[in-house]
C-alpha cells in the first residue's frame, strides 16, 4: 500500500521529466491559472499512445480488463489487479502499487515459469512482465524509464524482475529491451524527479519538449528573464550543465567567449559544434540572420512542395499536400488526397503515386523527416514500384536540412512555423500547427463537418506554402559579409 506521507511518483513522471522537468514542479506550485489546457487527444500524441490501444491488442493477445468501478479509488484498483494475477490472467489497463510508487502499464503479460528465471514467484509458475502500447518501436528514455518502473514494482510485487519489457505497435509488432541494462540510469533520474516533487525547483532551461507541456509560457518567460544558454538552438541539458561548469551561464557569456578557449575546456566537444553554438548566441543577440552559404537549388520546370498531415493516435497518416509551381509562369496550384479513414489510406497512397509517375523535370521539397519516412511505410504496407520509389528519392530534397546547414536565425527553435515566420509567412489560423490538425481531424471524423474538413485543408496548404516561401527565401540569401569562424 501507499505510503501517504510521500508524494506519489508514478510513471507519468518519467514522461513529464524528459519533455520538461519543469511541468513536474509547474504542476506542484504553479499558479493552476496559468496552465493551459490540452485536449485529450494531444495528451494521447504527445505520450505516443493510441485512441484506441484495447483494440490492437485483441489482435494479439487474451486479456481481462479492471471494471471501471474500481477505478474511483487507485487502490481499490490494484486490489482487482492482485487479485488477477494470482489467477494468472493477462491484464490491460492493471494498476501496480508499492509504497509511494503507482503505475498502470497497458499490458501485464503472465510468462510460464522459466528455469533461466532463476525462481518462481510469488503467484507460483507464472511471473509477469509488461508492455506499453505506442505508435512506434520508438524506445526512448521517456518509453523505457516508465517500463523500468513497472519492471521494478513488479519485482516488488512476485519477487522476480522481470528481464525484458516490451513496446508493441499498432500492428502487433514488437520490440524489448533488457531491464537490468537500465536500472542504474533510471534510478539517477528517479532521485532527481523525488527533488522536485519534494520541491526542489529544476535550473532554467527551454527545449522542444517544453512546447508539449501545458506550462511552456512559464519555461519560456523563466529561460528568457536570465537569458540563460539553453536558448540555444539544440543545447541539450547534458550540454547546458558542462557549460554552466566552465563559467558559460548565459547566451551573452558564450557569444563572448572564445571559441578556441571553449574547444581546450570541452575538449570531447567537435570544433563545428562549438562554433555553432557561438555563432547561433551572437546571431540572437544581434537579431541579424548569419548565412553560412549559399544554397544551391536545380532548375527544374516543376517545383513540387510536400507535407503530410497523420493522426498517430489513430495510426492513420491522412492528408497528403502538395503544392505545384509552374517555374516557368510562377503559379501555384495546391492538390490533396484525403483519407476519411484508415480504410482509404491504400487509395490516397495509389492516387499519390500517380501523381509522381505523371511528374517529369520536376524537384520535390518537403520539411524535415515525415514525408521520406511515411513514403518509405506506404511503400512497403501498400507497394510501390521500383521506379517511383527511385523517382521519389532522387528528386527530394529537406529543407529543414538546408536551412540548418546553410544559415544561422535568431530563432530558438528551427520548425516550419518558426522559419516561415520568421521569413514573413503568415498562416490563416495563427495557432494552428500539426497537433491542432490532429484534434481537427478527430473532430470531423465525430462530425463529418464541411467547415472542420476546409481548415485541415487550409492548414495543410498554408504549410506547403510555408515550405515554398522558406525555399525562395533561401534562395536569396548569399555569405554573411561580416567574417566569421565557420568551420
Amino acid at each position: 500500500m501507499p505510503n501517504h506521507n510521500k508524494q506519489l511518483l508514478t510513471a507519468e513522471h518519467f514522461y513529464k521529466f524528459f519533455q520538461c522537468p519543469h511541468w513536474i514542479w509547474y504542476d506542484i506550485y504553479a499558479d493552476a491559472k496559468k496552465k493551459k489546457q490540452v485536449p485529450p487527444v494531444l495528451e494521447l500524441l504527445y505520450k505516443g499512445k493510441l485512441a484506441n490501444a484495447s483494440e490492437s491488442i485483441k489482435k494479439f493477445k487474451e486479456f481481462e480488463q479492471i471494471k471501471p468501478e474500481h477505478f474511483k479509488d487507485i487502490e481499490e484498483a490494484f486490489l482487482a489487479t492482485l487479485e488477477m494475477m494470482k489467477r494468472g490472467k493477462n491484464i490491460y489497463h492493471g494498476v501496480l502499487m508499492h509504497e509511494n510508487w503507482v503505475g498502470m502499464p497497458d499490458l501485464l503479460e503472465a510468462r510460464p515459469f522459466d528455469s533461466a528465471q532463476g525462481e518462481r514467484s510469488v503467484f507460483g509458475d507464472w511471473h509477469y512482465v509488461v508492455y506499453d502500447i505506442q505508435n512506434t518501436l520508438d524506445l526512448g528514455d521517456q518509453y523505457k524509464f516508465q517500463l523500468v518502473f513497472y519492471s521494478l514494482i513488479l519485482e516488488r510485487l512476485q519477487g522476480v524482475r522481470p528481464k525484458e519489457a516490451y513496446v508493441m505497435d499498432p500492428s502487433g509488432n514488437m520490440r524489448s529491451f533488457l531491464v537490468d541494462d537500465y536500472v542504474d540510469q533510471f534510478h539517477l533520474t528517479r532521485e532527481q524527479i523525488e527533488k522536485i516533487l519534494e520541491g526542489e525547483k529544476p535550473a532554467p532551461f527551454l527545449k522542444s519538449g517544453c512546447k508539449r507541456t501545458p506550462w511552456y509560457s512559464l519555461c519560456f518567460e523563466g529561460a528568457k528573464e536570465c537569458n540563460d544558454v539553453s536558448l540555444i538552438f539544440k543545447i541539450s541539458q547534458a550540454d547546458q550543465r558542462r557549460l554552466y561548469d566552465i563559467g558559460i551561464r548565459t547566451v551573452g557569456n558564450l557569444a563572448e567567449a572564445d571559441v578556441n578557449d571553449l574547444q581546450t575546456k570541452l575538449e570531447d566537444w567537435s570544433f563545428d559544434k562549438i562554433v555553432r553554438f557561438n555563432n547561433q548566441a551572437k546571431v540572437l543577440i544581434s537579431q541579424e540572420p548569419l548565412v553560412l552559404r549559399k544554397s544551391n537549388f536545380p532548375k527544374v520546370k516543376y517545383e513540387i512542395y510536400f507535407d503530410i498531415e497523420s493522426d498517430p493516435t489513430r495510426d492513420i497518416h491522412y492528408l497528403l499536400g502538395v503544392l505545384v509551381k509552374d517555374t516557368a509562369s510562377g503559379s501555384a496550384e495546391y492538390k490533396y488526397f484525403f483519407a476519411k479513414n484508415k480504410e482509404e489510406e491504400p487509395m490516397i497512397w495509389k492516387n499519390f503515386l500517380d501523381f509522381l509517375a505523371e511528374l517529369d523535370d520536376f524537384v520535390i521539397y518537403h520539411y524535415a523527416y515525415l514525408e521520406k519516412q511515411v513514403f518509405d511505410i506506404f511503400s512497403l504496407k501498400y507497394g510501390a514500384s521500383s521506379t517511383l520509389i527511385s523517382k521519389f528519392k532522387e528528386n527530394t530534397i529537406d529543407l529543414y536540412d538546408q536551412t540548418v546547414d546553410s544559415v544561422i536565425l535568431p530563432l530558438y527553435f528551427y520548425s516550419l512555423k518558426d522559419v516561415a515566420g520568421y521569413t514573413g509567412y503568415k498562416w490563416d489560423d495563427p495557432e494552428a500547427g500539426g497537433a491542432e490538425s490532429v484534434v481537427w481531424y478527430n473532430e470531423w471524423l465525430e462530425t463529418k463537418n464541411d467547415s472542420i474538413l476546409k481548415r485541415i485543408l487550409k492548414y495543410n496548404e498554408d504549410d506547403v506554402r510555408a515550405t515554398l516561401a522558406i525555399k525562395e527565401w533561401l534562395d536569396r540569401q548569399g555569405p554573411s559579409k561580416r567574417k566569421e569562424k565557420l568551420d
